[in-house]
């Protein structure tokens, strides 16, 4: 079983100026289920800063962190408005922080200090979605009753997986050697439901554990095949593989599409809220033909521009993404067929998880 087998304004692959964004933590930010104008125009401003900086436009990044600092000082209290109640105190604590961090971002900007202002921003924008979770009360939407025995993160889970060489060997990343790998990574409920919850479920149950990689061919790096004749994992409740659906969710619409690809249902150029244009992107592997036949096996996405040329992405919308490398991905460039996941942990999140609560990690 293989893969065949706005910026601002939050756009899937490109913003008016024809960008792709390719950042893990801005894609999960963009796709929580947030719809609060002011932590969004923060957001905005703060992520511009990572295309200024690039053709060093200082000018712009001072009027980037101006921008913010003045939304911030000025709309505080419609921001808080959004927080889910009894969130409130920490939100305040957040946005306290955050301030405090746009005056330091200020003084690093006018004294060019390129690698401190990127650092500074990436630190602000984390608490951006912290807060913007915080935004987010009970689940957005009813899943379909048929998938209710499947199952499901209600929200976000934390992933880490380690990884050691076939061989012995070590894992060499441009002339640095490492004895073993560690990928740190997000699944999204929010967006994907059964695919993360699935994922999640099994990440518990110590499944992935000792399996090894089956494909890395540049393209992907492929893992979750069992060993033994079964290409899924046997749910021991049913003693058959564990299908999931298809699922995707596309940019604009209530709920996921399930069953059937965004091609088939008519909608092949709709963007989808999680786009593979981030290397690393998680998706679930299925049979080319046949959209409910994921179960275990999955695929970190090697971003390729040919594939996912701007405005146009050629595999949005036919696999189930459920999630993306967040740390350590430079890993994935020298995992090879064969090598073997250690293990793998939720490290959090579990209180999104809603499935067997007789599996203990």
């Amino acid at each position: 079983q293989a893969i065949r087998n706005t910026v601002n304004g939050g756009s899937t692959f490109q913003s008016s100026s024809g960008r792709v964004n390719k950042d893990a933590e801005s894609l999960l930010r963009w796709a929580l289920p947030v719809q609060e104008k002011y932590i969004r125009e923060i957001q905005a401003n703060l992520e511009e800063i990572t295309y200024d900086i690039r053709a060093f436009r200082w000018n712009a990044i001072e009027n980037d962190v101006k921008k913010t600092i003045k939304v911030l000082d000025k709309k505080s209290d419609e921001i808080i408005k959004a927080v889910a109640e009894g969130k409130r105190d920490n939100a305040n604590q957040v946005l306290e922080s955050m301030r405090g961090r746009l005056d330091e971002l200020k003084v690093l900007v006018a004294a060019r200090s390129s690698d401190e202002v990127i650092s500074l921003q990436r630190d602000i924008l984390r608490e951006v979605g912290r807060l913007e979770q915080m935004m987010i009360g009970k689940f957005p939407y009813e899943i379909p009753e048929e998938y209710k025995e499947l199952p499901k993160l209600l929200g976000r889970a934390v992933v880490e997986m380690n990884f050691k060489k076939a061989d012995g060997g070590k894992f060499d990343i441009e002339g640095e050697l490492f004895k073993t790998a560690k990928m740190t990574m997000v699944v999204d409920g929010y967006n994907a439901p059964i695919s993360a919850g699935n994922f999640v479920d099994l990440v518990k149950r110590g499944f992935y554990n000792k399996l090894e990689i089956t494909r890395s061919d540049g393209f992907v790096v492929q893992t979750g095949d069992p060993a033994g004749d079964a290409d899924g994992f046997i749910d021991p409740r049913t003693e058959k593989i564990r299908k999931i659906p298809l699922e995707i969710f596309a940019r604009g619409d209530k709920t996921p599409t399930y069953g059937i690809t965004l091609e088939d249902d008519g909608r092949a150029s709709a963007n989808t809220v999680l786009p593979f244009t981030s290397y690393g992107t998680m998706a679930m592997a299925r049979e080319e033909f046949s959209a409910d036949t994921g179960s275990s096996q999955f695929f970190w996405f090697l971003f390729e521009p040919d594939l996912t040329p701007a405005g146009r992405n050629l595999l949005d919308g036919r696999y189930s993404v459920f999630g993306y490398v967040v740390e350590g991905g430079f890993f994935l460039r020298d995992i090879k067929q064969g090598d073997v996941i250690v293990d793998a942990k939720v490290v959090a999140g579990l209180e999104n998880f809603d499935g067997p609560k007789d599996v203990v990690q």
